[in-house]
């Protein structure tokens, strides 16, 4: 029997029990009466279809900055090879670029400015050399000087001026050669600058020459989705090697189920699931359940409900009809059981270690405690504990809460 078909049968019983009068108090709470029966237990969820196969469009992975994106083609409409489907904001890069031109202009003078400076520093330096040189003689010939012309304290200044002004000559020396070593040293590290932001410019140079992103084939463009599951679109930030965009190959879509996490109960792969596509609800389909998401997640930042992510592949595609984006319910057949006793999740108590029921007569409601198998969202299998023709109470008489 369908899971429908037993939620009927189950709903039929309480009516009935719903409208019989007993003096006694508990005998008047709401109750069902069970019986042995057959039930199929099924999850129900939304979902959408996804592609199985799809070529990625993404921005090349060479250039290693962001890109923000000004217009997107529609989604899902028709793509040509060729076409434009995504342009990117170019003001930001266009500035960048600006900035760069100017510092590679600027190493340029920096440069002319090193080998001038090395110039004047090679004039001054011979200038001072000969300076010194005369200056040396001059300090060399009072140095020899008889003490009759001079002072004894005249020639030995005269002697300190030679001995500083040969120190200096030496400086001057090392300066000199040196100079053309800490010049290319100086170039050097100018240049590696300079190399710096060329690389820089051919980056920006690249960057806008795919300002506009073509498609690489015909299909039917798909917006891509962050990892929080938002589409993107008009002001969002993407990355060379991120995709912005996908191309389905027709045919090629599985089913994409999420179950909120309440209700994820008993799923598993290899699991039956029929389903209905809001834009052919006529038509069922049957589809098998690949996988199932080890823990359930948001959807979205901005909705904090959870949900389990159920990956189905469908058994019979219809490609003119099925295509990426198409919202559907689907319906996923966790287990069936035959001559079995089923009752409503609200009538069973407990937790973990021990599960009980409580069975209305006559008298009162006696607790019993019973075992539990195969279960949904709305109804639980009943293994032990209870006989065909108890009434179950589905509620926890007034005195036992």
């Amino acid at each position: 029997m369908k899971h429908a078909t037993a939620i009927k049968c189950v709903l039929t019983v309480m009516a009935t029990l719903f409208i019989t009068g007993c003096s006694d108090e508990e005998s008047r709470l709401p109750a069902v009466t069970v019986e042995a029966t057959d039930v199929e237990f099924s999850v129900r969820a939304q979902g959408e279809l996804v592609a199985s196969e799809s070529l990625p469009i993404a921005l090349p992975p060479s250039i290693r900055m962001s890109f923000n994106i000004a217009w997107m083609a529609p989604e899902f409409s028709d793509i040509r090879k060729g076409d434009v489907i995504a342009r990117f904001d170019d003001v930001q890069v266009r500035l960048d670029r600006a900035s760069t031109v100017l510092n590679v202009a600027k190493s340029e003078f920096q440069l002319l400015d090193t080998q001038r400076d090395s110039q004047l520093e090679r004039s001054r330096i011979n200038h001072e050399t000969v300076r010194i040189d005369g200056e040396r003689d001059i300090s060399e010939t009072f140095a020899s000087a008889d003490e009759m012309l001079l002072s004894r304290n005249e020639i030995i200044d005269a002697l300190a001026d030679v001995e500083y002004l040969e120190v200096e000559s030496e400086f001057l020396e090392w300066q000199f050669q040196t100079l053309d070593q800490r010049t290319r040293a100086e170039q050097n590290f100018i240049r590696a600058e300079q190399q710096g932001e060329q690389e820089k410019l051919d980056k920006q140079d690249t960057a806008l020459r795919m300002m506009e992103l073509r498609s690489p084939a015909d299909g039917t463009f798909i917006y891509a989705k962050t990892p929080w599951g938002q589409k993107l679109g008009k002001g969002k930030s993407v990355y060379p090697g991120m995709p912005i965009g996908l191309l389905p190959v027709r045919g090629k879509v599985d089913a994409r189920i999420f179950v909120p996490e309440a209700d994820a109960v008993g799923l598993a792969a290899g699991q039956l699931v029929r389903l209905r596509l809001d834009s052919a609800a006529s038509r069922e389909f049957t589809a098998r359940v690949t996988s199932v998401s080890p823990v359930a997640s948001p959807r979205n930042r901005s909705d904090p409900q959870k949900f389990f992510r159920v990956e189905a592949a469908i058994d019979d595609v219809d490609p003119d009809i099925m295509r990426v984006g198409s919202r559907l319910r689907a319906e996923i057949i966790t287990g069936a059981i035959k001559n079995s006793i089923v009752v409503p999740v609200q009538a069973v108590h407990g937790d973990s270690d021990q599960y009980f029921v409580f069975v209305t007569n006559g008298s009162g409601a006696e607790q019993r405690a019973v075992s539990l198998g195969l279960r949904s969202p709305d109804l639980v299998e009943l293994t032990s504990g209870v006989e065909p023709g108890d009434r179950i109470s589905l509620v926890m008489p007034p005195d036992r809460s």
